[in-house]
């Protein structure tokens, strides 16, 4: 089953559609605009919620925990000394996530090494479009849940470094500036 997922730039609170290859909506994501809690509600087509997804704050690893309906918890936390290629595990699925994150290209992979699903992003879109080629339609909801938590992770990086890189530009211009004052 090959999805889709189309992110609203402009919105405020930042939602997302996650689509079947007939444009039907299966899946609505939405976090809300100010959140304590940094909070993200994944809900099926009839509008209940499979998943809810929070940020760890406090940890040395990138984490987010997903409550499914059902009650379980799994933790979506990165790990250390991937040079290659990121992994993330997915304490209590016993998944991992494999590939270049960044890119939006990577792999869910099940305890025995069977993969789930594959992702990959179109790089010409006016919305940022993603899609999600599911092999195991019996994880669907856990798939689409986990998805969305990684492309928070995805997202939180981005603006780590959009943040570390104006900070550098604006050392430079700071450091010009008072050598050209000498």
């Amino acid at each position: 089953m090959l999805l889709h997922a189309k992110s609203k730039m402009l919105s405020i609170h930042k939602k997302m559609e996650i689509m079947d290859e007939a444009d039907q909506v299966l899946y609505t994501v939405e976090s809300k605009a100010i959140s304590i809690h940094d909070t993200t509600y994944v809900r099926n087509a009839a509008g209940e919620n499979i998943a809810t997804i929070t940020h760890k704050p406090i940890s040395l690893h990138e984490t987010h925990i997903i409550q499914f309906a059902d009650g379980e918890d799994v933790e979506v936390r990165t790990e250390w000394f991937h040079v290659m290629k990121d992994v993330i595990n997915l304490e209590g699925l016993g998944w991992q996530m494999r590939g270049d994150i960044l890119q939006h290209n990577y792999e869910f992979v099940d305890m025995r090494g069977g993969v789930l699903a594959r992702t990959h992003q179109k790089w010409v879109s006016l919305h940022d479009v993603y899609y999600i080629d599911v092999l195991d339609e019996s994880q669907l909801d856990r798939i689409v849940a986990v998805y969305v938590a990684l492309e928070r992770i995805i997202r939180e990086r981005e603006i780590r470094r959009e943040n570390e890189s104006g900070a550098v530009a604006g050392g430079a211009a700071v450091i010009h500036q008072n050598s050209s004052d000498d």
